[in-house]
């Protein structure tokens, strides 16, 4: 017998009164679900091909994958969770709009993946290469690498519609 999913909700702190628009409500959230953040390293081709072997590996190259874009999307859920909880109020009661919001989700994010790119120290640089390049700091050579992490906010492709 298949388990049971698992499902979780959370709640805001909203109020609804004889005052309350909902057809506001729900205009301001339906555009909320028609977009969504993306976090990522942006650049030329060349600058993608480094971001991928660094955030995957290669194993014809021999490099470990050293995951600075999804372990720091993993370190940001909480406090990502924060902001929309708080956002999502301040959207429904009309002192915020859905893109600051998006922005403010990116802003975290972007902030725990550098944060996260600045502490990454495993797998350490092998001897022989850390010799080469005269230091021990992973993903550093000219900081490109660091200046290419963004967010933005783009339409969901195929998200819900009324």
């Amino acid at each position: 017998m298949p388990k049971k999913k698992r499902r979780s909700y959370r709640r805001a702190n909203i109020e609804v009164t004889e005052e309350t628009y909902l057809p506001g409500i729900i205009d301001a959230l339906q555009e909320l679900v028609t977009k969504e953040v993306h976090i990522g390293a942006q650049g030329d081709e060349e600058l993608a091909m480094i971001a991928g072997i660094h955030e995957y590996g290669s194993l014809k190259a021999g490099i470990p994958a050293r995951s600075f874009i999804g372990a720091g999307k993993k370190k940001a859920q909480t406090p990502i969770s924060r902001v929309v909880k708080e956002g999502v109020v301040e959207l429904v009661t009309g002192n915020l709009e859905t893109d600051d919001l998006l922005r403010k989700i990116g802003d975290v994010g972007k902030d725990r993946v550098l944060k996260n790119f600045d502490k990454m120290r495993t797998p350490p640089l092998s001897p022989l290469y850390a010799r080469r390049k005269g230091n021990k700091q992973i993903l550093r050579d000219e900081e490109q690498l660091r200046e290419s992490i963004t967010a933005v906010v783009v339409k969901k492709k195929g998200g819900r519609r009324r």
